[in-house]
């Protein structure tokens, strides 16, 4: 993944706010929106590869289950959201040319007391490809935290949402062991969960098993190399993970929007397999490269 050198900035990007579109320097909301009030956020994370907008139908299905779960009604139709993400795209055509590869930002809030309808906008921002390549050629460490994840009697975990203090004070915990770490939530029974940027499954003898589907956020990039795995043949189980088996793991797998694949090369500062790519991680990412260059869906 190579970064594209060019003027052109994401302070210059194009984003859109209410029913316009304006400078992203100029998407402000007000002090008295509920997003700001109380962090009432619901939001999707997309990407794009090879120019094009990764799973966009997948990610409109999340988002159509986070706004209903938040109550976020009078939002524009799942037709003209799509239309909406493409030209954003368009409108930011320099961008992407000049960086390669964008993300994209989707987010709604209840508005104000004041407002007629929920403040709905999107924005394109850059990808940090020197740090997606070095997680995916040299792993990231991984700390299992003190933090909890929120009772789902708090809100669903399959939203969502931009209330992440949670993921903000695990990954703050982890770096104090490693700047470079993120932050392992555990569940009520001890099980971990996920990171603030990432699904996780552990591979042991050639198998491979993810977190409960009710303890974590459905992850699009999850689900896509879940797929990968049943065309390679490789078995794909969820079931709460402990502690103790994460850290017997051969390898550790981490899936999230902005990265990608990639896989963890320590937890808790023990070395997981030998610190490299694994054989399984590899045939997964060579197959997801080779998916993303001949069509995603």
């Amino acid at each position: 993944m190579t970064q594209h050198t060019s003027d052109t900035t994401e302070a210059s990007s194009i984003g859109f706010l209410g029913n316009a579109w304006v400078p992203k320097t100029q998407m402000l909301i007000s002090i008295d929106d509920g997003g700001f009030r109380q962090g009432v956020t619901a939001v999707e994370r997309l990407r794009t590869y090879d120019h094009q907008i990764f799973a966009i139908d997948a990610h409109l299905d999340r988002w159509d289950h986070s706004t209903a779960e938040l109550s976020l009604g009078q939002l524009p139709a799942r037709s003209v959201t799509h239309a909406l993400l493409h030209e954003l795209l368009e409108r930011n055509q320099a961008l992407l040319d000049s960086q390669g590869e964008v993300g994209i930002t989707l987010f709604a809030t209840p508005g104000t007391a004041l407002s007629a309808s929920p403040t709905f906008g999107m924005h394109v921002n850059s990808l940090n490809f020197k740090l997606i390549q070095q997680r995916q050629t040299s792993g990231q460490p991984l700390v299992i935290t003190s933090v909890r994840q929120p009772s789902p009697e708090c809100w669903p975990r399959t939203v969502k949402s931009r209330s992440r203090l949670h993921y903000y004070l695990a990954d703050r915990e982890a770096q104090q062991h490693s700047p470079l770490a993120s932050g392992l939530l555990i569940d009520d029974d001890g099980t971990v969960t996920e990171t603030s940027i990432s699904n996780i499954a552990v591979v042991k003898a050639n198998q491979i098993q993810s977190p409960g589907r009710d303890q974590v956020l459905h992850g699009i990039t999850q689900a896509f190399v879940e797929e990968l795995a049943t065309e390679l043949g490789i078995s794909w189980s969820h079931s709460p993970i402990t502690p103790e088996k994460l850290m017997a793991a051969d390898e550790v797998l981490l899936m999230g929007t902005d990265g990608g694949l990639w896989y963890a090369d320590q937890v808790n500062g023990k070395t997981i397999g030998n610190a490299r790519p694994g054989e399984v991680y590899s045939r997964l990412l060579q197959h997801f490269q080779r998916r993303l260059s001949t069509g995603m869906d």
